[in-house]
């Protein structure tokens, strides 16, 4: 049985958009930070995993909002699954995908 609520739509929309897109993930909380941007991702590219690479963080983001699922790759992944939970479960949080 598959439930379909807003948690597994998020997880859908961030695991079926197509490898290479990119998205901006923003917070409305900005705390000390000195801009709202909490990090850039890629949808990987070839690997089939619906996993998003961490492209660029802003040094005084808080990582804590959106921490990397593998922070040992290169460049750092958060996987579909946890990149929804983080939007899901932080209504401070959003995502804008870059056309």
């Amino acid at each position: 049985m598959t439930v379909i609520d807003a948690e597994t739509g998020l997880y859908a929309a961030f695991k079926f958009l197509p490898e290479g897109t990119k998205i901006t993930v923003y917070t409305r909380n900005k705390g000390r930070a000195r801009t709202n941007v909490v990090a850039e991702l890629r949808k990987e590219p070839g690997g089939g995993w619906d996993d998003w690479q961490i492209l660029k963080r802003p040094s005084t983001a808080d990582r804590s909002l959106l921490p990397a699922t593998w922070p040992t790759e290169d460049p750092a992944v958060v996987s579909s699954r946890d990149l929804s939970d983080a939007i899901g479960n932080d209504h401070d949080l959003w995502a804008n995908v870059d056309d």
